[in-house]
């Protein structure tokens, strides 16, 4: 495809009529700006684009750790969203969800709100019961103590945990527990 280049503003710019080669244009000048700026932003910067690019979850999952190690909370919550909206679209709800409550948690750090957090935003599908024996579980209370806690029958308890499983797509007790923010202390 031919490509063109405009004048706008005292600067040219070449923009191309393919998309992904606009796409390929912009991560390469992540990559060259990652040789010429100091610090390690612009890296974690240009591998977010190119997870984005890819709808790589695990990678941006990734990414949103490393932004939140930089200190750039708006990026963690941003990338984080964007992991949660791709394990959704790869029909991995319990990454999903995972995903969002993290980025939601960050958000709530940092009084942040993106485009990706306000689509990654799902309410756990979880009854009253569900969510207080989760709660509980991220407490690191074990089903028996759960059961004495709530004068429940310890079988009774373990059918909330995996009917919890079932709905949030979680495949153990940690995966279900950190799918709710502990309260603050």
């Amino acid at each position: 495809m031919p490509s063109e280049v405009r004048d706008n503003a005292n600067h040219r710019k070449y923009i191309a009529k393919d998309p992904e080669e606009n796409e390929q244009r912009e991560e390469n000048g992540l990559r060259e700006l990652e040789g010429i700026v100091e610090g390690p932003r612009v890296g974690v910067a240009a591998r977010f684009a190119e997870a984005l690019r890819d709808g790589a979850a695990a990678q941006l999952a990734s990414v949103s750790e490393e932004f939140e190690r930089l200190g750039d909370l708006v990026a963690a919550v941003d990338a984080a969203a964007h992991a949660a909206l791709a394990y959704r679209r790869q029909g991995l709800r319990g990454s999903a969800l995972g995903c969002s409550t993290r980025a939601a948690a960050l958000a709530e750090q940092c009084g942040a709100s993106t485009s990706a957090l306000r689509q990654a935003g799902e309410p756990l599908p979880l009854t009253d019961r569900e969510r207080e024996i989760v709660m509980l579980i991220g407490e690191g209370l074990s089903s028996r103590e759960i059961a004495e806690r709530l004068t429940l029958s310890v079988r009774t308890v373990e059918s909330h945990v995996y009917r919890a499983m079932l709905k949030t797509g979680t495949t153990n007790r940690d995966e279900l527990a950190a799918l709710l923010p502990r309260p603050s202390a």
